[in-house]
């Protein structure tokens, strides 16, 4: 039923759940498995021009930091795992990320580390699920 599967990553408890549901899907339906992480870029206060290159270079290294992560619980489950840093704002580069890998299927926790914001606002997972052309999971 499902070919290829991305599943959003940023190491926060949701989605570790859902990259273990992701990993049991694949591993269900031979599919292949693409791991996602989203480099904001945004930085938190007024910045100059350094600042801005400094947050970017910090983000980068956190998501290498996750991406790691993942690919370690992949091979503890013997799953072979393919991984992606995107830059832009989550909920859009996550869309970006199915349709560039025609995923079946997108899996995401449902809070990520911006959950007390995602109250207000609208959570990631919302927003993308409103948006992809594929079925989505959220993990609880």
């Amino acid at each position: 039923m499902f070919a290829r599967i991305v599943v959003a990553y940023d190491d926060s408890p949701g989605a570790r759940q859902a990259l273990d549901v992701a990993l049991e899907l694949a591993r269900v339906h031979g599919a292949e498995l693409i791991a996602v992480a989203v480099e904001a870029h945004l930085p938190h206060y007024a910045a100059t021009v350094g600042e801005v290159d400094e947050e970017r270079a910090v983000e980068e290294k956190q998501c290498v930091q996750w991406l790691a992560a993942a690919m370690a619980t992949a091979d503890e489950h013997g799953m072979p795992l393919r991984t992606e840093i995107r830059a832009g704002h989550p909920a859009q580069e996550l869309v970006h990320s199915v349709t560039a890998h025609r995923a079946d299927l997108l899996v995401l926790g449902r809070s990520g580390h911006s959950a007390i914001w995602g109250r207000f606002i609208g959570t990631t997972a919302e927003k993308v699920a409103r948006h992809v052309e594929c079925s989505v999971l959220i993990a609880t």
